[in-house]
């Protein structure tokens, strides 16, 4: 057995630690937990999202991300000083700051914010596959990000963005992880 464990919400933000686990193809236990857990419970390790590998043990899918890249693949990361860390890191933390805008979206000058932060991420995919030069850990967070919007509205005026997120959604990691999702 692994040492190798994530608490998850279906449907949660640990979907995309779901989804970066089956792109990676390393052994892991999923515990799957029935429902959302409140912020301050997600700070424990047996409340989703959270991950446990081996005495590591964190909560942030950022980091998350970060830490599975780093020690399980670097065919999805991109090390200090090489060519495309800065962006690696920018769009991975960046997917969070797009779901905060997706929740936000009500508020005063949220809708304008959030579609500012669409329009953003759908220029840099003009013209490119994946947010990188190819498939990253960055994807699996962003792609997450993206899906959650486009369940608020079509992304059809962001062809870019909507060409993006068919790509996620073609990958069969990403199938498994949203497997049962209500709009699918």
């Amino acid at each position: 057995m692994t040492g190798l464990v994530l608490w998850h919400v279906p449907f949660s933000r640990s979907v995309r630690i779901l989804w970066l686990l089956d792109e990676v193809g390393c052994p892991y236990r999923l515990e799957i937990l029935p429902a959302p857990a409140d912020l301050d419970a997600a700070l424990h390790p047996e409340r989703s999202p959270a991950l446990r590998d081996g005495d590591v043990k964190m909560h942030e899918t950022g980091a998350m991300t970060e830490w599975l890249c780093e020690t399980r693949a670097p065919q999805f990361w991109r090390a200090p000083g090489a060519s495309g860390r800065i962006g690696w890191l920018d769009w991975l933390h960046f997917a969070e700051t797009l779901l905060h805008l997706v929740a936000a979206r009500n508020t005063p000058g949220g809708a304008g914010r959030l579609a500012s932060s669409l329009d953003l991420l759908a220029d840099r995919l003009d013209g490119s596959e994946w947010l990188l030069s190819h498939f990253s850990g960055a994807d699996c967070q962003m792609g997450y990000a993206v899906w959650i919007a486009a369940q608020l509205g079509p992304l059809e005026d962001r062809p870019a963005l909507r060409a993006y997120l068919d790509r996620c959604l073609t990958r069969p990691a990403f199938r498994a992880a949203t497997t049962g999702a209500p709009w699918l």
